[in-house]
């Protein structure tokens, strides 16, 4: 089998496994009221949205560490350069970017206090790494912008 259709029969059995526990989160007990607050939904199948979000998260991060490993493993020094463009040298320094800005993300992401349902949430690690990931994504994407923008002028 080519890589292309195990691509594609492993992206079609995600979405449908996707799907399915979508729909029976929205068909099956949905709007149940919370105990403490009535005025809340406890949706009976919030524990198995968690758990698919967890098993995707995983499994993502084994796959992209297990991908970055062959790829060093398996890299061509010859490729280094290719058509006088240094990939290489691009490829690490990109890299590098991501993790530092990840990093400095984290380090300047807000700690403060929110109220969630009614609730203090004070869990400083979880509050800083939602910032770190809003903020690294707003700002990647204000980059791709001004590199499209960049692009498009220069030529």
């Amino acid at each position: 089998m080519s890589t292309q259709r195990l691509s594609a029969r492993i992206l079609m059995v995600l979405v449908g496994i996707i799907a399915v526990v979508f729909c029976a989160f929205f068909l099956i007990g949905y709007d149940n009221p919370y105990e403490e607050n009535p005025a809340f939904n406890a949706p009976r199948l919030t524990n198995l949205i968690i758990i698919l979000s967890y098993l995707l998260i995983i499994g993502t991060l084994a796959l992209t560490i297990f991908s970055l490993v062959m790829a060093y493993r398996n890299r061509n020094k010859s490729a280094a350069v290719v058509n006088n463009v240094p990939a290489a040298r691009i490829a690490y320094i990109i890299s590098g970017g991501v993790v530092a800005l990840l990093i400095l993300t984290f380090l300047f992401g807000s700690s403060a206090q929110m109220v969630i349902n009614g609730e203090q949430y004070t869990q400083t690690l979880w509050l800083k790494t939602a910032d770190m990931f809003i903020f690294t994504a707003i700002a990647m994407l204000v980059l791709a912008i001004a590199a499209v923008a960049y692009s498009s002028i220069k030529h």
